[in-house]
């Protein structure tokens, strides 16, 4: 008898029906049943569909599962997304169906719960993705981020060895985004801050967020920059979702901003995470370097900001080494090797990008088995959960 076996990637039929066409506009109806379908086949705890291997080994498990029960979970996931209900509510509120070129995902504590104990996750930090606060005016912003906030700091408080949290700030107001990091990490306990990577065409090293930086610096803060879609008149014509390439170019844009602005050097107290792999600065390390080195002579004929007069040689090299950078999308070899020479295994966190990047995950307990291709089990360790058990010392060794 062939033994029947998972298939847990939905076919391209089934993935092409999840995203309009290029050139037409999705109606609410039909990202509503988009998001309906991809609830059904990525939500955790759903069985993926079975079919029959004639060539499958007859003591392979069925459906091919292994079971972790019987494994401690270990990994730490630095980059994991929760939509609480308020955030939720602001977004429909809103008319935003789609995020990044998703339909907007479930998610609920008991879910996100349920993905970790299957891929042996053992804590996720806990953040709001793209589009942050500042979909709605400044004030509305300010008054969502802190309302999501304490929903956050809730959710830790009741799941403390499980969760932990990365405050939202709306970027509209520089000086109401210090005041609510103060409270989010002095009230509320949460882990860090999350920033989005632009807002309005402005990068995190421009001079306006400054006093936010400032106060971020001094408090020797976990600062997770994720990347937001740039504006709409920014975009190039074709019909690619943002998660595919805008996504990781806004993340190299920023920074390159804190880096050229001499953001870097001047906070070295901020522990600076850098989303997917920090987008394609590893294939741009080299070019970068080389005009860090030159800019003090050069910054004025090449227009570069003035803060580029104070870098010195071995400024990018040491940004980029003092920095982590997270495997979420970017979990395959050419990828982690050229993160691995950017900044050593001490940079890497392991970060899933769920529920958003459900797509990427089967029922293999392992998440990214591509880690264990490129780095040895001591290694992976040190990536999966070790690093982020430094950062974060209430986790426990």
């Amino acid at each position: 008898m062939p033994v029947r076996r998972c298939s847990s990637t939905p076919s391209s039929h089934a993935r092409a029906r999840c995203w309009p066409r290029r050139g037409s506009r999705a109606s609410i109806a039909a990202v509503a049943r988009c998001a309906s379908r991809y609830r059904r086949i990525f939500v955790p705890g759903r069985r993926a569909s079975c079919s029959a291997s004639p060539t499958s080994s007859a003591t392979s498990a069925p459906c091919g599962r292994r079971s972790m029960s019987s494994i401690e979970p270990q990994r730490i996931d630095v980059h994991a997304h929760a939509l609480t209900p308020a955030y939720r509510n602001a977004l429909q509120d809103a008319g935003i169906h789609l995020i990044g070129g998703i339909p907007v995902p479930d998610w609920s504590p008991a879910l996100a719960l349920q993905f970790m104990d299957a891929h042996g996750i053992a804590t996720q930090m806990l953040s709001i993705s793209d589009p942050g606060a500042d979909f709605l005016a400044a004030e509305p912003a300010t008054a969502l981020a802190r309302t999501v906030n304490d929903e956050l700091a809730a959710i830790v408080s009741e799941h403390p060895q499980r969760f932990g949290g990365f405050a939202v700030l709306s970027l509209q107001d520089v000086d109401g985004a210090r005041a609510e990091a103060i409270r989010a990490l002095d009230e509320l306990g949460l882990d860090g801050v999350a920033l989005l990577s632009s807002i309005g065409g402005r990068y995190l090293g421009d001079p306006a967020f400054e006093p936010l930086l400032a106060e971020l610096d001094a408090r020797n803060a976990w600062v997770f920059v994720h990347p937001t879609a740039v504006a709409a008149d920014a975009r190039p014509e074709y019909a690619i979702p943002s998660f595919v390439a805008e996504y990781p170019f806004d993340t190299t844009r920023t920074i390159i901003s804190l880096l050229f602005n001499g953001t870097f050097d001047r906070h070295p107290g901020i522990r600076w995470h850098l989303a997917h792999g920090g987008g394609t600065v590893p294939m741009l390390r080299k070019r970068l370097d080389t005009l860090a080195t030159y800019a003090p002579l050069a910054a004025d004929v090449l227009g570069l900001p003035p803060g580029s007069k104070a870098l010195t040689p071995d400024s990018c090299d040491r940004a980029l080494r003092a920095a982590f950078f997270d495997t979420a999308l970017v979990a395959d070899r050419p990828a982690l090797l050229a993160l691995d020479a950017m900044c050593g295994k001490r940079g890497i966190v392991f970060g899933s990008d769920w529920p958003f990047a459900a797509l990427m995950y089967s029922e293999d307990p392992d998440p990214q088995p591509a880690l264990g291709g490129v780095f040895s089990a001591a290694d992976r360790a040190q990536i999966d959960h070790r690093n982020a058990r430094e950062a974060f010392p209430r986790l426990g060794a």
